[in-house]
């Protein structure tokens, strides 16, 4: 395809291609792990901030149901790597250790996508896509 000339596929299409992508790219990092993507997600929103599970599973329902987020979270609290104490979950420190030690991985599946796509580009993908949101 030449610059300025239509996709061959709907916009619908590149959007899923692109998430599933993403999905088998930390499949692939993330194997032999004992946590897939949805679990790195939420390792990494409390490795920022301590938060309740409702704001948990308010800033990931756009992966995942409530009731899968919650067996995310049962999942690691069984690991040992989350803690749940007067309503506000938290990473416990091997939480921290394997949260960093998956970093690295998911670092390398970033780096591939900005191998992909240099800043500006990216940028103006993200904008791109945020204003399709908005409209409709």
């Amino acid at each position: 395809m030449t610059s300025g000339q239509m996709p061959s596929r709907p916009i619908g299409w590149w959007l899923k291609q692109a998430d599933a992508h993403l999905d088998a790219a930390f499949d692939r990092s993330l194997e032999g792990r004992p946590v897939d993507r949805r679990g790195w997600q939420v390792l990494a929103s409390l490795a920022k901030c301590p938060t309740s599970r409702s704001e948990l599973v308010a800033s990931l329902a756009i992966f995942d149901s409530p009731s899968a987020v919650d067996a995310v979270v049962r999942d690691l609290r069984s690991r040992g790597w989350v803690e749940e104490s007067a309503g506000v979950l938290r990473l416990t420190s091997n939480g921290e250790l394997e949260h960093a030690a998956l970093a690295p991985l998911v670092a390398g599946v970033r780096a591939r996508v900005a191998e992909a796509l240099p800043q500006d580009d990216y940028v103006t993908l993200v904008q791109l896509l945020q204003r399709l949101v908005e409209a409709v």
